[in-house]
C-alpha cells in the first residue's frame, strides 16, 4: 500500500496546483475589474484558511512525490497529521457551515469543488497509504497549531484591512467574546478530529509491515 503514496501524491499535487491557480485567476478577474492591484489581489487570496491549507497540503504532496522516502520537513508524520486534519477540517466546516451561504457557478463551482472536496479526499487517500505507527496522542496538540496560528493571523490582518473571510470570526458583526467561543469550539473539534486520525494511524501501523 505504501507504494501507492507517490503516485497519489503526484496526482494530488497536480490537482492542488490546478485548484489554486484556477481560484487565483478567478479572484484576479473579479478584483482587477474593480481596480485592485496584483499585490492587493494576492494579499486577499491568502486571507482564506481554505486556500492557505490547500497550499500547505499541495506542498506536502509535491515533496512526497519528489522525495517519496523522506520523512523529514513537510513529510514528518506529525506535520502530515496536521495537514490531513486541516484539509479535512476545511471540507467538513465548509460543507456544514459555509456552502449554503453562496451558490457558485461555472468555473467558480469547479474551483470550489476542487479546493473544498477533491483535494481533501485525495490527501486523505495519500495519508492513508503512508507508513504509520509513529504518532503519539500528544501530536494532536501539535496539529492544532495550524488553526490557532490562522486565528491569530486572520484577526490581526483583518484589524488592518477590515476584511474577515469567515462570519464566525468577524468582529464587525459579532463580539470578540462570541468569536472566542466559536474558536474554542472549532479548535476542540479540530483536536478531536486529530485524535481520531491518530487512532486510525495507530491501527494502520499495526497492520503495516515494518520498513
Amino acid at each position: 500500500m505504501t507504494k501507492l503514496a507517490r503516485p497519489i501524491a503526484a496526482l494530488g499535487a497536480l490537482i492542488g496546483i490546478f485548484g489554486l491557480v484556477l481560484q487565483y485567476i478567478l479572484l484576479y478577474g473579479d478584483m482587477a475589474a474593480d481596480g485592485a492591484s496584483p499585490l492587493a489581489i494576492t494579499w486577499r487570496f491568502f486571507s482564506w484558511f481554505t486556500l492557505l491549507t490547500n497550499t500547505f497540503v499541495t506542498l506536502v504532496m509535491a515533496r512526497a512525490a519528489l522525495r517519496p522516502e523522506a520523512r523529514s520537513g513537510l513529510n514528518v508524520p506529525r506535520v502530515e497529521l496536521m495537514a490531513v486534519t486541516s484539509i479535512m477540517f476545511v471540507c467538513i466546516v465548509y460543507n456544514l457551515l459555509l456552502a449554503s451561504r453562496w451558490d457558485p457557478q461555472g468555473w467558480q463551482k469547479v474551483a470550489d469543488v476542487v479546493v473544498h472536496n477533491i483535494v481533501p479526499f485525495v490527501f486523505l487517500a495519500f495519508w492513508s497509504v503512508r507508513q504509520h505507527g509513529s504518532l503519539s496522542w500528544r501530536d494532536a496538540a501539535f496539529a492544532a497549531i495550524w488553526p490557532l496560528a490562522y486565528a491569530v493571523y486572520g484577526l490581526t490582518r483583518g484589524a488592518f484591512d477590515g476584511f474577515y473571510p469567515y462570519f464566525f470570526m468577524d468582529p464587525t458583526s459579532i463580539s470578540y467574546g462570541q468569536i472566542a467561543i466559536n474558536l474554542v469550539g472549532l479548535v476542540v473539534a479540530f483536536m478531536l478530529g486529530a485524535l481520531l486520525l491518530i487512532g486510525i494511524s495507530r491501527a494502520l501501523g499495526r497492520r503495516q509491515p515494518k520498513i
